[in-house]
C-alpha cells in the first residue's frame, strides 16, 4: 500500500484545526475526513472528525472516531491528545470510565470534573456525582455553575444535610442564578412548605418571567397551599400557553352565559383527574346553559349517569354533528374550569355531586368487606405515591375483614404471595368507570393510595381512606396537614410523617380499620 503524501495529510491537518479554531465546524469535518481517506488511522484526522461530529449534533459518530483515535496513538505512549479523547468519547457515548481516564489525565481540570459528574448523575450514581462536583468546586471555588450543579445535587436530588448551606453558597456567587432559585423552590416543594416554595419560584419569576415551568411551580404550591385564586391563573400560563381548542377558532369562554350555542369543555388530563374536574360541571352548566364534555371513553357511562343534563363524548364533535343550539361556541379546558368557582378550598367543599351509585354491600353481618389499592402507575409521581402489597401486612392482618384487590396493572404475583386479598368477581380495573363504581359500591370500605382507585370510589357512598405521600407526589387537590378532603366528602386521608415511610401511615391506617371492624361487630 502506498504511503500517503504527508505534505497533503500535514495540509488538510491544518485546514481542520484552522476551521476547528473559527467554529467552521463543517469545513473541520471535511477536512478531517480527507485526513481519514489518505490515511485511515490518522489519529489527528480522527480526532478533528470526532470533535467536529460532537460540535454537530452526532455523539454516535464522535464518539466512533474518538475510538479510532486512540487505537491509532501506540499504546506505549500517553499524550495530551488522550485526554481529550477520552472527553469526546465519554460524552458522546456517555460513557462514565472514559471520563475517568480524562479526569486521571487532568485532576484538576473542573470541566471535565463536571462532565463525569453529569454522567454519574445521569446513571444515579449520586454519591460518585457529589464527589466530582466537590472536587470541580474546589479547584474552582467561584466558579457559579459549578456551585449551581451542587447545590441542585445535595439540595434537591439527594436532599443531604448540607442541601441547605450548598443553596447558599451558590446564590452568594449568583444571587440572581433562575437555576438555583428555581431549584430552590422545589426544594422547598419536596419539604412539603409550599409557601416557602412559592417565595423562591416568585424571585426566579422575577430572574425570568417567561419561564412556562416556573409559572407552573409557582401555581402548584400556592394551589397546594390553598391559594386557589392565583394558583389556576399560574398552573394554567403552563398547561395553556397558547389557545389551542380542539375546535379551530374556537373562542376562549369567560366563565358567563354562552348564548347561541354549547360550552364546549375538554380534558387534558387521566380518567382519575376528569373525575376529579367533574366536580365543577353542574356550576358550569348553571353558568353557562348548554355543555358538552370530552373525556377518555372509560368514563363515559358513569359521568354522563352523574350528570345527566350534560353531554359527553370522547371527541370533539364537529360542528355539522350538532343541532344548532348544541354547536360549541365557546371553549375551556376542563382541568382548570374550577378557576371561575373556586377561589379556596371551602368553596370547592360546597359543590357536592348529587347523584352517585349508591352504597348496596352484601349485608350487614359479617367481615367488613374492604377493597385496597396499593400502587400508582402514573408516569412522574407514581413511584413516590406507591406502596409494595407487602407493606401492608398489618392491615392485611385486621380482624373481620375481607380483603378485595381494586388494584389495576399486573398483580399476579402479588396477589399469590397474599392470598388474604381476593379477586372480585367480574371485575375488570380496565373497563368503565361506571362499572368499577359499582363494584366499589358492593364494599364497605376501600383503602387506596392516591391513584384513579381513589377518585372512583370518591364517586360512590362508599367510604374511601386514602394514603399519601409527603411533598413531591401528592398532587394540589389534596392540600396540607389535614384530614378530609374538600373535593370529596367521603374521604379520609392518612399522610406520611416522614417523606418515603410508609411504615407509620400503615400502622395508622391499620389502628383504624380495627377500630372500624370492632364498631361493625357491635352493630354500630
Amino acid at each position: 500500500m502506498a504511503e500517503p503524501d504527508t505534505r497533503l495529510l500535514d495540509d488538510w491537518r491544518g485546514q481542520a484545526s484552522e476551521h476547528a479554531a473559527t467554529g467552521a465546524w463543517s469545513d473541520c469535518a471535511a477536512a478531517a475526513r480527507k485526513c481519514l481517506l489518505a490515511s485511515p488511522s490518522d489519529p489527528i484526522g480522527a480526532y478533528f472528525l470526532s470533535l467536529s461530529s460532537a460540535r454537530l449534533g452526532d455523539p454516535e459518530r464522535s464518539g466512533r472516531y474518538a475510538r479510532l483515535a486512540r487505537a491509532a496513538i501506540a499504546r506505549h505512549l500517553l499524550v495530551p491528545l488522550h485526554r481529550e479523547l477520552f472527553t469526546l468519547e465519554g460524552v458522546a457515548c456517555d460513557d462514565p470510565a472514559a471520563l475517568r481516564r480524562a479526569v486521571l489525565m487532568a485532576p484538576a481540570d473542573g470541566a471535565g470534573l463536571i462532565n463525569l459528574a453529569n454522567a454519574e448523575m445521569r446513571g444515579e450514581r449520586h454519591g460518585n456525582a457529589r464527589v466530582c462536583l466537590r472536587r470541580a468546586a474546589f479547584v474552582r471555588p467561584l466558579d457559579r455553575a459549578t456551585h449551581a450543579a451542587l447545590a441542585r445535587l445535595e439540595g434537591l436530588i439527594a436532599d443531604d444535610s448540607g442541601g441547605a448551606a450548598a443553596f447558599a453558597r451558590a446564590l452568594a456567587l449568583d444571587p440572581a442564578d433562575f437555576g438555583t432559585l428555581r431549584n430552590l423552590g422545589l426544594r422547598y416543594r419536596k419539604l412539603d412548605d409550599p409557601a416557602e416554595g412559592a417565595r423562591w419560584f416568585r424571585r426566579a419569576l422575577a430572574v425570568n418571567p417567561s419561564s412556562r415551568e416556573a409559572q407552573g411551580e409557582l401555581g402548584r404550591a400556592l394551589l397546594t397551599d390553598g391559594a386557589l385564586t392565583e394558583g389556576w391563573d399560574r398552573l394554567e400560563r403552563f398547561r395553556v400557553p397558547e389557545w389551542t381548542p380542539p375546535i379551530m377558532d374556537l373562542p376562549r369562554w369567560d366563565g358567563g352565559l354562552v348564548e347561541g350555542g354549547a360550552l364546549l369543555l375538554w380534558s387534558m388530563d387521566k380518567i382519575g383527574d376528569e373525575l376529579l374536574f367533574s366536580l365543577f360541571l353542574e356550576r358550569a352548566r348553571a353558568a353557562a346553559g348548554r355543555v358538552i364534555v370530552v373525556v377518555d371513553r372509560r368514563n363515559l357511562e358513569l359521568l354522563q349517569w352523574q350528570h345527566p343534563e350534560i353531554r359527553f363524548c370522547d371527541r370533539a364533535p364537529k360542528p355539522d354533528e350538532c343541532a344548532p343550539e348544541w354547536r360549541p361556541v365557546a371553549g375551556y379546558p376542563l382541568d382548570f374550569v374550577g378557576r371561575f368557582f373556586s377561589g379556596t378550598p371551602k368553596q370547592m367543599a360546597d359543590m357536592r355531586r348529587k347523584r352517585v351509585p349508591p352504597r348496596r354491600p352484601d349485608g350487614d353481618c359479617g367481615p367488613l368487606r374492604v377493597g385496597i389499592s396499593w400502587k400508582s402507575d402514573a408516569s412522574l409521581a407514581g413511584a413516590l405515591k406507591s406502596t409494595l402489597l407487602a407493606d401492608w401486612a398489618r392491615i392485611l392482618d385486621c380482624r373481620d375483614c375481607r380483603f378485595f384487590s381494586l388494584q389495576y396493572g399486573s398483580v399476579e404475583a402479588d396477589l399469590a404471595a397474599f392470598p388474604a386479598v381476593q379477586r372480585v368477581d367480574g371485575f375488570d380495573p380496565f373497563g368503565t368507570t361506571r362499572s368499577f363504581a359499582e363494584t366499589v359500591a358492593s364494599l364497605d370500605l376501600v383503602i387506596t393510595v392516591a391513584n384513579t382507585t381513589a377518585h372512583v370510589a370518591a364517586c360512590t357512598e362508599t367510604p374511601v381512606w386514602v394514603l399519601l405521600p409527603k411533598g413531591f407526589g401528592c398532587s394540589w387537590f389534596w392540600f396540607r396537614e389535614r384530614e378530609d378532603s374538600p373535593a370529596y366528602p367521603g374521604a379520609r386521608l392518612f399522610r406520611q410523617l416522614v417523606r418515603g415511610q410508609w411504615a407509620t401511615v400503615i400502622e395508622d391506617v391499620a389502628r383504624s380499620l380495627d377500630c372500624l371492624a370492632s364498631r361493625h361487630r357491635s352493630g354500630e
